[in-house]
């Protein structure tokens, strides 16, 4: 998220909407599902109303960081290779890769976020891997 003042504040503001929202929740045992995903919304408000702390000709004055060797030009490459085969995903897929690997929830939590059926949620997640997959084997452009 950044920095530590922002992430307590977006922690707060998820508690204060849980709170306030608290006769939204259906199941007591979906409590870890719905927090997610109140957490989740307050979390992607803010980086949708954030502005860009840096104005163009600030970024241009910054100095050009050290060439790095080349074990890091290799990750950094292999990293936005991935992120570009992601971001040649639907949003939907993305969304189940990312509460899977990045929230590190099941299925059966997934499909309380998504509100989907956790063997829906398993199909889902195992077409978004294999797409994935191929993108990455094909090795070429992935941006459409």
């Amino acid at each position: 998220m950044g920095d530590e003042e922002t992430a307590q504040d977006l922690a707060a503001a998820a508690m204060e909407r849980a709170v306030s929202r608290q006769h939204t929740l259906r199941r007591q045992e979906a409590f870890g599902a719905w927090l997610f995903s109140i957490a989740r919304t307050t979390v992607a408000g803010h980086y949708r109303s954030r502005r860009p702390a840096v104005s163009l000709e600030q970024a241009a004055a910054q100095p050009a960081p050290d060439p790095a060797p080349p074990e890091a030009v290799m990750r950094r490459e292999e990293l936005d290779r991935l992120r570009a085969a992601l971001e040649a995903l639907s949003e939907r897929e993305q969304e189940i890769i990312r509460l899977k690997f990045g929230g590190a929830l099941g299925n059966q939590e997934i499909g309380a976020v998504l509100r989907l059926k956790p063997g829906h949620v398993a199909v889902l997640l195992y077409r978004a891997l294999h797409k994935l997959r191929d993108l990455l084997d094909a090795g070429g452009d992935f941006r459409f």
